[in-house]
């Protein structure tokens, strides 16, 4: 069934013009295939993870012919927080873990990655919820402030607008009738002031908590 229901949800988004169509600010639709998880999630996914967008050009999380800054960072942060050495997205996605874009086309100004508009951002929810429900995380981890920022508007949260904050907390909001943990932390593609361990420990807070209606 969710072999199925995957497919239609990922040509859903193949399909989709709404955003070229309005002309919405800085996002480019691929004029071939859009980006996308090279496979689908197996559920129940143990840690769902948000990012961005796909990059304009260069190098995608799933794309394993080339290497990738956000990939590299979470298999590193991965380690320490779960102690296991992922080695590449089909152990990821065997061990329960999966990560999608909260906007699913790039966006771009000068020929240079541009964050996605607010447009897009709201254009892009629903294929993001759907994707959720078709998945049925156990936990979601919003990887910097503009999927988390995302998750807050869908799951109507109020929240801090600063990383350093809202990492400190997890929520719990119902998914297609089940309770689900919700946190963000950090952008894992760089280490910029050495963010790296501090994704590590928000990754491994999210993953001992369990939500109520976990039988764990």
């Amino acid at each position: 069934m969710v072999i199925a229901e995957w497919q239609v949800i990922q040509q859903a988004i193949q399909t989709c013009r709404r955003c070229e169509t309005e002309q919405v600010p800085y996002l480019k639709v691929p004029r071939g295939q859009k980006r996308k998880p090279s496979s689908r999630p197996v559920r129940p996914v143990r840690l769902y993870f948000v990012s961005v967008a796909p990059p304009w050009g260069g190098a995608y999380f799933w794309d394993e012919t080339k290497r990738d800054a956000v990939r590299e960072g979470l298999f590193t942060a991965l380690i320490s927080a779960v102690g296991m050495k992922i080695r590449n997205c089909d152990e990821f996605i065997a061990n329960s873990f999966f990560l999608s874009p909260t906007v699913k086309c790039p966006s771009m100004c000068k020929e240079k990655d541009h964050a996605p508009s607010r447009q897009a951002i709201r254009y892009c929810q629903n294929f993001l919820l759907d994707e959720l429900l078709a998945a049925q995380p156990e936990r979601i981890l919003a990887l910097g402030k503009v999927p988390f920022e995302s998750l807050c508007d869908r799951f109507n949260l109020r929240a801090s607008k600063k990383v350093s904050e809202f990492r400190k907390e997890i929520w719990r909001v119902r998914l297609g009738g089940k309770e689900v943990l919700l946190s963000g932390t950090y952008f894992p593609g760089n280490n910029r002031n050495n963010q790296r361990p501090l994704i590590e420990q928000d990754i491994n807070r999210i993953l001992k908590e369990f939500p109520r209606n976990d039988s764990a």
